[in-house]
């Protein structure tokens, strides 16, 4: 089997599964309807084209740095400048997660990553105001797909082993290392042991067609967490893992200096 890993992080996330009108939920993972979508965007499929290709794709996700959740309460208007009704809208701010898709055609997994590396349609997770915090990492590697989401470094950011550290210094002495345990859901086989004790999810697409969208159950499997341990000073994670810092100004600071460095400079007058 091959597996398609996705590094989804971002200010903002949000991934609905059921709830609907003026109370907008997210769940505290990445769904898969919500990362088939994002792919099917990227390949630049229509809301309406067959699902046939995402078939048979098994899904799982590693939750690296659950982040905390955000309550918007949002307004809107028409095009006539009439009230649309008052909603909230929930949020998971600055989580990370590692989500995965399993299939046993390599090639189509290929056709996947390429699309999401050059995507058709801008890419977002879950919501439109969500975009990802940088182009989405993936890579394809050959295993199970638990044993896959299993021994794939930590990909959280430095800020959030900082701010356990800080925690952690004011109940210990010394600079114990930061442990973190991440949360591993998959989707189970057929027949396998963990399919017994799995939770049932609406999020598997049948079709995104706005006039008819359709999902239809799965189960989820939350199985032991993967632990991961850093080093307390801020330094590089004790598994040799780097945890990166997402900042982003330095973002808009490197687009600012691109088109500085675009603009023709005026030749200098005597």
């Amino acid at each position: 089997m091959h597996v398609l890993t996705l590094r989804l992080a971002a200010p903002l996330q949000a991934w609905g599964a059921s709830s609907r009108f003026s109370r907008r939920m997210t769940e505290r993972a990445p769904t898969k309807s919500g990362v088939i979508g994002l792919v099917a965007g990227a390949l630049g499929l229509p809301r309406t084209a067959s699902l046939d290709r995402f078939a048979g794709l098994r899904y799982g996700v590693r939750i690296d740095q659950p982040g905390s959740l955000l309550r918007d309460f949002h307004t809107a208007h028409d095009d006539s400048g009439a009230s649309m009704p008052l909603s909230q809208r929930y949020y998971l701010q600055d989580a990370v997660f590692i989500a995965g898709l399993e299939s046993a055609d390599r090639g189509l997994l290929e056709s996947f990553a390429q699309a999401l590396r050059q995507p058709h349609f801008p890419v977002f997770l879950g919501r439109r105001s969500c975009p990802p915090d940088g182009p989405i990492a993936t890579q394809i590697v050959d295993g199970e797909l638990e044993d896959v989401l299993r021994e794939l470094p930590w990909a959280g950011t430095r800020r959030h082993v900082d701010e356990l550290a800080e925690r952690r210094r004011w109940h210990t002495d010394g600079l114990a290392p930061v442990e973190l345990a991440a949360e591993l859901l998959v989707e189970p086989r057929p027949g396998s042991a963990d399919a017994g004790d799995a939770e049932a999810l609406a999020d598997e697409p049948v079709s995104f067609d706005p006039e008819q969208r359709e999902y239809r159950p799965r189960r989820i499997a939350r199985l032991a967490p993967v632990d991961f341990s850093f080093a307390s000073d801020g330094d590089t994670p004790a598994e040799g893992h780097r945890a990166t810092l997402h900042d982003p100004f330095d973002t808009v600071l490197a687009l600012q200096l691109e088109q500085q460095a675009q603009q023709p400079h005026e030749e200098e007058r005597p």
